[in-house]
């Protein structure tokens, strides 16, 4: 069953057995409070009408019981891990939601608990329970279908905001809609203080969290503009989170290459939109990308002093001296393949390997 099939299903004269399962729980969590709304619409009533369980055997009583002054009873059942239940396990649930009775049963599964399989091949559970229980898919929205979210979202809170300002708040915060929803109500409620209806860019860049994509191109555009301090901060933050050392030279190395993609494109005549067509990414990236090669072609300034925190060997240690391009984004290619190259061949610290490579591409060329 598709969301929009649930949407006709609810109402106070609903009835029948739904399983919820899949990676977005936010909109689990949104239509199971829509089902209980119009299920126990008197408050009065709904300690008589809502029974939460635990376990998958109760479901048969607790599907057994009356209504009390009321059309319809509510049960939940969370927390049924489908994916370590035996087989005979998953019929009998099956088989007391044959007949629901004057119940809603409601089935709250994580996305790790159950397996749907896929359209040519569901798994066995999904066989199992699809012949009485209706099975609903809530997988993650489509950046399309997010951006629109995200406007209605907006302008619920009393703002404006264009598509491309909505598909910017998606490229820094992510897709998680918990998330996004937390974030459209901290930037409208600035917005609202500030006296501004219409959010623009400027506003989501200030006001927004950014998530690990953005947070990635901050310290990378920290290093190409040889800001070591801000640099050296943010790697600091990376090692708090205990960020594997690997892990962080590949997304430098990504941000890298996104750069050199978007220099070239636009050497080309491609503007923003074009080149953000030709790489498949949105439009908001390639802007950024576009400001920090601005920034990057003006002259070039000595490296800020040594953050404190960098090992000292790091900092009387001298630049890489190979033979290095004159492009500082060819050069930090190479030094990222040197340096991915240390990291899975050396027992040395590898933390160590990453300050090296931070001021490597930060220090001016003699």
């Amino acid at each position: 069953m598709t969301i929009a099939e649930l949407e006709k299903h609810i109402g106070p004269a609903m009835r029948g057995c739904y399983l919820f399962y899949g990676e977005e729980d936010y909109l689990k969590q949104i239509y199971r409070e829509k089902i209980r709304k119009a299920l126990l619409p008197d408050e009065s009533l709904e300690a008589f009408n809502h029974e939460r369980i635990k376990e998958p055997d109760a479901i048969a009583n607790a599907l057994a019981t009356l209504p009390t002054m009321a059309e319809r009873r509510l049960v939940e059942l969370e927390d049924a891990n489908f994916c370590k239940m035996k087989k005979e396990d998953i019929e009998k649930i099956a088989a007391a939601a044959a007949d629901p009775g004057d119940c809603v049963l409601l089935v709250y599964a994580r996305e790790e608990e159950f397996d749907p399989g896929s359209t040519k091949r569901p798994s066995e559970a999904y066989r199992i329970l699809e012949k009485t229980i209706a099975l609903v898919g809530f997988e993650r929205q489509t950046p399309a279908k997010l951006a629109s979210w995200v406007g209605r979202h907006f302008a619920a809170q009393g703002c404006f905001a264009p598509p491309d300002v909505c598909h910017a708040l998606l490229e820094r915060c992510g897709r998680d809609m918990s998330l996004l929803s937390h974030e459209i109500e901290k930037i409208a409620a600035y917005a609202s203080a500030h006296g501004e209806k219409a959010i623009t860019y400027e506003t989501v860049a200030k006001v927004a969290t950014a998530y690990q994509e953005e947070a990635d191109f901050a310290f990378v555009n920290a290093i190409l503009a040889r800001d070591v301090k801000k640099a050296f901060a943010l790697f600091g933050e990376m090692k708090r989170k205990r960020e594997a050392p690997v892990a962080i030279a590949a997304s430098v190395l990504k941000v890298v290459n996104e750069l050199a993609s978007v220099k070239i494109l636009s050497e080309l005549g491609l503007n923003s939109a074009e080149i953000a067509k030709e790489l498949k990414m949105s439009e908001y990236p390639v802007r950024l990308r576009l400001n920090a090669l601005r920034e990057l072609s003006k002259p070039a300034r000595p490296a800020s002093a040594v953050n404190p925190a960098v090992s000292p060997q790091v900092a009387q240690a001298p630049p890489a001296q190979a033979q290095a391009p004159s492009d500082p984004l060819e050069r930090a290619v190479r030094l990222c393949y040197e340096t991915d190259s240390k990291l899975k061949s050396r027992s040395i610290d590898k933390y160590f390997l990453i300050e090296r490579l931070i001021l490597n591409i930060a220090m001016p060329q003699s």
